[in-house]
């Protein structure tokens, strides 16, 4: 699957914290409708990925590291670790059990479209949809 829960509540911090600037980890549950483990959760991979970062205190909360003018849903897959592929047979390496002396026309089509679909998670920045 492409679209995880995980990716969509991802989406979601971002555009809180794109529209409101600063949140707490409460307020961006509370703001997306999310149970406030999931959303600490995603918080903590988001700052590992390097998005977000926190700041302690009364006045603290979490903000974005990344532009969403610069940013692309590409981006925030790769950030996750969450590689898009349409078929396993794109990932690099995949040697083709069907055909392995090559020309698969299975996985001629499937590169086709993994290019397009490429083309595609990088052509709008977040800032756009959000």
């Amino acid at each position: 699957m492409l679209m995880t829960r995980e990716m969509d509540y991802a989406l979601r911090i971002l555009r809180a914290l794109y529209r409101e600037q600063q949140l707490s980890a409460a307020a961006i549950a509370q703001r997306e409708n999310m149970p406030k483990a999931i959303t600490l959760k995603v918080l903590k991979e988001l700052h590992a990925a390097g998005l977000v970062s926190s700041r302690r205190g009364a006045s603290g909360g979490y903000v974005l590291k990344e532009t969403c003018e610069e940013l692309y849903l590409w981006d925030l897959f790769q950030a996750l670790g969450e590689p898009v592929y349409v078929n396993r047979c794109q990932r690099p390496g995949y040697r083709c059990e069907n055909r392995p002396e090559g020309d698969c026309g299975l996985c001629r089509e499937l590169s086709r479209i993994q290019s397009a679909l490429d083309r595609e998670l990088h052509k709008t920045p977040l800032s756009a949809i959000f």
